[in-house]
């Protein structure tokens, strides 16, 4: 398995709204649910009393519905009132452009009173918010572009690998370790393995292949099948595509050719990535080796009947998905590496 650097792919801040646990006498399960005609009645005669966790779970009901107007002024009510949930989430929805025209200055001024916040109640969004600020900083939207602030950003968020921090700063790490511009193995395995353990797709994928390299700690092929294992199992096309590689160069090429033309059957890139929440540079990557894995069995019959028409057809297949991990696994071929 070749080392492939695994591309840090950033396009948006906008992360999955992350919401306190709600006391028993609070009236709505989650605070982002879309409420039931009785309990949306009671939340909106609190919150026009002024009760701030009402009137964030109103605003939240109303951005459920797409009335993204009625949405925000609810949710400026409940940051009005120190509510920092509620100012957490109108960052996001500044930034993007959800409900109004994007400011990225403002959602970034916004990201930043969170992180500043004392209230114990609000801590817990504090690493979300810094690892928004990183993206910012990554990408220079609503900040200067600076790589030193983003990672000093993730750091923060990261929290050293523990799991009530940020896993998506993590996995980012995790990343950002495997550019060429930033690049340190051992850091790259040390956030990948926490990110893995603490529940991200990406980083159990990518820890599979470093594992089975030895790029940033030593060579473990049972722990790389363990991972690759695992990652498939929960939906990881990239782990999937590498289980093909791993058992096509350990010579099981019946699984190989089996696990390779079920990957390369993905045809919705976009919404395998949706369903499995995994970045969608990820997805090609996977969905690229199947193909191309799968190709190549077919041309040389190894775990399946020859067959140099749907050869043409998986690496053509593979080329558009990805094509620069096309050309490395031609390169490989041409140096009889595959």
């Amino acid at each position: 398995m070749a080392e492939v650097e695994v591309p840090l792919v950033l396009t948006s801040i906008k992360t999955k709204m992350v919401t306190e646990t709600v006391p028993e006498e609070d009236l709505a399960p989650q605070a982002d649910a879309k409420l039931d005609r009785e309990s949306f009645e009671k939340t909106k005669s609190l919150a026009q009393q002024g009760h701030t966790k009402s009137q964030f779970k109103l605003g939240m009901h109303y951005i459920h519905i797409e009335d993204f107007g009625q949405g925000m002024r609810w949710l400026e009510r409940s940051s009005a009132m120190g509510d920092m949930q509620a100012l957490f989430q109108l960052a996001n929805m500044n930034y993007d452009g959800v409900g109004t025209l994007p400011n990225l200055t403002k959602g970034v001024e916004m990201l930043k009173e969170v992180v500043s916040n004392t209230d114990p109640n609000f801590q817990y969004l504090i690493p979300h918010a810094q690892y928004n600020l990183g993206m910012s900083a990554f990408m220079g939207y609503g900040m200067k572009q600076t790589d030193q602030i983003a990672e000093h950003y993730w750091l923060l968020a990261g929290k050293e690998g523990d799991p009530d921090g940020s896993i998506a700063a993590q996995s980012q790490l995790g990343m950002f370790y495997t550019r060429r511009d930033t690049k340190d193995t051992k850091k790259a395995f040390y956030w990948h393995y926490f990110a893995a353990e603490n529940g991200s797709l990406e980083s159990k994928g990518a820890l599979g292949v470093m594992y089975y390299r030895g790029v940033g700690t030593s060579p473990d092929k049972e722990l790389a099948f363990k991972n690759l294992c695992e990652g498939s199992e929960q939906g990881s096309l990239f782990a999937q595509g590498n289980l093909v590689v791993y058992y096509y160069e350990s010579r099981l090429f019946t699984r190989a050719a089996h696990c390779a033309w079920s990957v390369a059957q993905t045809e919705s890139l976009e919404d395998a990535a949706e369903k499995s929440g995994c970045l969608l540079e990820f997805i090609r990557r996977g969905v690229a080796l199947g193909c191309f894995y799968y190709a190549r069995c077919l041309h040389t019959g190894k775990g399946v009947q020859k067959n140099e028409t749907e050869a043409q057809k998986y690496f053509s297949k593979a080329v558009s998905i990805c094509s620069e991990t096309a050309a490395e696994l031609n390169q490989k071929l041409k140096n009889d590496e595959l």
